[in-house]
């Protein structure tokens, strides 16, 4: 009896003591997995990356509206200055380009999301607001007011720049005047949409025939808009528009409209070759250009369900 008590005690001790050979072993691996960083650090990265739901996520900013943090200048050959102001970011002309990189590729979705940001050019006469972005393990880049300071497009699809591809459209850009970009990336498509939005003057056309357009357009969305408050608001975005409309030349209506509506299903995305690689994951840049960026933000898109 007594060498059966003496057993059962030896089994209990030798239980307890794998428990805490085990328990040990346990605490030593998760030390050392923390050690590896496989989770990002920053908890206000995070805010980032909401969880994906069946709606949109909350816009993030993507500056402090103050300083560079969590960004750098890009090391462009013959940059220019970079520096914030009032909340804004200036990139000033460089030789060729210049530019801003996001440094936490950790943080950036690469499919289902939006960034919008406003851009403007001081002066110079190409792209003044160029975005690079991720596209799922690729990158690429929307390119604004490019080859002489009209070509707008997505560098590069299927080996062909946004001079040569069908996303390319040629826009008006004014000196000082606030542009709004907004970039939709999807597995199936890639979209932009700008604000304000273009209007081509036609044949014969006079103020009073371009503001009632306007209202027509206006009433078409569910606004009510009197001639006196049409015109205010034509005015306001087109300074000229007493001598653009008898040259027929473009002027911008108030709104949102779509330039670029991209299928990239079995097609070739990826960055345009040379110096503009260094702006992945995430930059901004300008080509011998002023530039002035405000406003920017990202947020997460649904994903569509499986088989839908």
């Amino acid at each position: 009896m007594k060498t059966l008590t003496v057993l059962f005690l030896s089994l209990a001790l030798l239980a307890i003591g794998c428990t805490e050979f085990q328990q040990n072993q346990r605490n030593r691996a998760a030390q050392q997995y923390e050690n590896l960083n496989f989770f990002i650090q920053d908890t206000g990265a995070l805010a980032l990356l909401p969880p994906p739901t069946a709606q949109p996520s909350a816009w993030a900013s993507l500056f402090n509206g103050t300083d560079l943090t969590g960004w750098k200048e890009t090391d462009y050959a013959g940059r220019g200055n970079v520096k914030i102001e009032n909340g804004e970011l200036h990139i000033e002309n460089g030789l060729v380009i210049t530019g801003v990189t996001f440094t936490n590729n950790a943080v950036l979705p690469k499919t289902n999301y939006e960034i919008s940001y406003q851009a403007k050019r001081v002066n110079g006469s190409d792209f003044f607001g160029l975005l690079t972005f991720p596209v799922g393990n690729q990158h690429a880049s929307l390119v604004t007011g490019g080859w002489g300071g009209a070509v707008t497009g997505i560098s590069n699809i299927n080996s062909m720049d946004a001079s040569e591809n069908d996303t390319t459209v040629y826009l008006k850009y004014n000196q000082d005047q606030w542009f709004t970009f907004r970039l939709r990336v999807t597995p199936e498509n890639l979209s932009v949409w700008m604000t304000p939005k273009e209007h081509l003057i036609p044949l014969n056309a006079t103020v009073a025939s371009i503001v009632k357009a306007y209202q027509t357009e206006g009433a078409a969305a569910g606004e009510t808009l009197s001639a006196k408050d049409a015109e205010a608001a034509l005015r306001a975005l087109n300074p000229h528009l007493d001598k653009n409309i008898p040259a027929r030349d473009t002027i911008y209506f108030p709104g949102e409209a779509q330039i670029i509506d991209e299928p990239i299903k079995d097609k070739v995305v990826q960055m345009r070759a040379g110096e503009i690689e260094l702006s992945a994951p995430l930059g901004f840049a300008t080509f011998q250009s002023y530039g002035v960026i405000r406003n920017a933000r990202i947020r997460r898109l649904p994903e569509k369900p499986t088989g839908k």
